[in-house]
């Protein structure tokens, strides 16, 4: 029989594997999503600043988003949620300017809410599968 420890650890390292595949599918996701937009504006002039302070938008949400979900997996909720409402934040300044540069929101919008609800939502899997596995052997 496993122990509980010993279940709840190899169910925590197949969910990392698992979430570090999603963290990769999304962001090919987005950097194709930003290379398409972005081949649209070539015959425009845009702001190179604006594009900068996109991407160093979107690399705060990414990073904000995953450390969240790694320090919520590590049990430290108070902690992950700080986390995530930075990335909100660095989410909302990233939108604001791929408005101002001609970017379809709306897709980056449901981009965003898909990955989160995706990472969030395995944590509740997995918290919902060992909590059945240790109530089982109680």
């Amino acid at each position: 029989m496993v122990s509980d420890r010993a279940f709840s650890a190899r169910n925590t390292a197949v969910l990392r594997e698992a979430q570090g595949a999603l963290n990769v599918a999304f962001g090919a996701i987005l950097s194709a999503y930003v290379g398409v937009s972005l081949s649209h504006m070539e015959s425009q002039p845009f702001d190179h600043h604006t594009l900068a302070r996109f991407f160093l938008g979107v690399a705060g949400f990414i990073l904000c988003l995953c450390v969240g979900n790694s320090v919520i997996l590590r049990g430290e909720v108070r902690l992950g949620i700080l986390f995530l409402l930075l990335g909100a934040g660095a989410a909302y300044i990233g939108l604001r300017e791929a408005r101002s540069l001609g970017f379809e929101t709306s897709v980056l919008r449901i981009l965003s809410t898909c990955w989160i609800v995706a990472l969030l939502g395995s944590n509740a899997v997995l918290t919902a599968i060992n909590y059945l596995h240790h109530r089982d052997r109680t």
